[in-house]
């Protein structure tokens, strides 16, 4: 099977039979081609059936190991994903994954790859949300749970367009562009937004609607039972089907950065600054290497086990931050918005749109207290 993905890096999945293909395909299915010349592989994932003894295997870190044919990262059941660290240097890089590997850590993984494929070009994968909205286009970059995605929903409800979510491309020209996947809606994702539940497949909205009732105690359930069926009443879904607007595949001139970071402080009120272009950087290159951190600890076992480097992993963060410096070097409204732990995702929204609309752009603001479900 073979992917084209944003017609310019291409994947192969072969091997055995894997649900894993069409976990792929849900998300990149758009870009699925016939073929692809071997010159234009870029990442080449062959699914076999690996699962080594873990009494063979040494571990370095908590979802990274190695064993005699190499170094591994593994998932919750000791699933695991082998890089070819070698295969860097080529045109194609290779890697092989056990065919039941878990689909969220598969995701994680592949989009390491991805990034350093779009390293080479100039691009770097950035965590944030990016919608276009009165004119503009922004990007809300963050740390995981920090309410990138309940803040897009609220500008999405309101109007905007979809650009990303999760991960978007930031290109080193000052542009923008979705990686093109579905929203990946959690239980506390979905549920402050009623009328988007209405338009959910009725097996997720049924099940969202009895995680609701367990938790206003219509069942006996304990806490814990509570809190696996949240995990599960996860929804994944294509834009487009939620909101009826096509998803933009072409990268567009970044207008407005917020930089969201979240605050302890269980008062006050979302604050929203401007800040300098050198510390946004320094803050999106740091979040950048934390999401990396496994992948770049299996490959500092592969160096420290076999002496060879690749320049591509070495210079992966000074060559991620030349990017995203020439990224915002050109973006005058750059902003670092603070979220107190007592603010919900209304108060976010509202200190942002006051800024969109120009009432309160570049000024520190305050935005009025609440509590939600919590943002993600």
């Amino acid at each position: 099977m073979y992917f084209n993905v944003l017609d310019e890096i291409g994947v192969a999945l072969h091997g055995r039979p894997s649900a894993l293909l069409e976990h792929f395909r849900s998300d990149y299915g758009a870009f699925q081609v016939d073929d692809l010349p071997a010159n234009k592989v870029n990442v080449a994932i062959e699914f076999v059936d690996d699962r080594p003894a873990p009494s063979a295997c040494v571990d370095v870190g908590e979802q990274v190991s190695y064993d005699g044919r190499g170094v591994f990262l593994r998932d919750s059941q000791y699933r695991p994903f082998r890089i070819d660290f070698d295969s860097a240097r080529a045109r194609t890089w290779q890697a092989s994954c056990d065919a039941d590997f878990d689909p969220r850590h598969f995701d994680r993984i592949l989009e390491q790859l991805i990034h350093f494929q779009l390293l080479k070009r100039g691009k770097t994968l950035c965590r944030a949300a990016a919608f276009r909205a009165g004119g503009n286009v922004v990007l809300c970059p963050g740390w995981r749970d920090v309410g990138k995605t309940n803040l897009l929903l609220h500008f999405l409800c309101d109007g905007a367009n979809y650009i990303g979510d999760g991960w978007t491309i930031v290109h080193g020209a000052g542009t923008v562009q979705g990686l093109p996947k579905r929203l990946n809606l959690l239980y506390h994702n979905i549920m402050p937004f009623p009328d988007l539940v209405a338009h959910l497949p009725e097996r997720s909205s049924a099940l969202l609607e009895f995680v609701e009732q367990a938790h206003g105690g219509d069942y006996e359930l304990n806490e814990n039972v509570v809190h696996v069926l949240e995990e599960r009443a996860r929804v994944q879904i294509p834009p487009a089907e939620l909101f009826g607007q096509a998803v933009e595949r072409d990268a567009s001139p970044i207008d407005r950065v917020f930089l969201l970071q979240g605050d302890q402080a269980d008062e006050g009120a979302v604050t929203v600054e401007t800040m300098d272009h050198d510390s946004l950087v320094t803050s999106l290159a740091a979040l950048h290497e934390f999401d990396q951190s496994d992948f770049m600890r299996a490959y500092a076992v592969f160096r420290a086990r076999s002496g060879r480097g690749v320049d591509l992993l070495d210079l992966a963060r000074s060559g991620g931050e030349a990017v995203l410096t020439s990224a915002f070097a050109h973006v005058t409204e750059i902003h670092r918005v603070t979220i107190p732990a007592c603010c919900n995702s209304q108060a976010v929204y509202a200190a942002l749109s006051d800024c969109l609309i120009g009432r309160a752009a570049g000024a520190k603001q305050g935005v009025g207290r609440g509590r939600s479900p919590a943002a993600a």
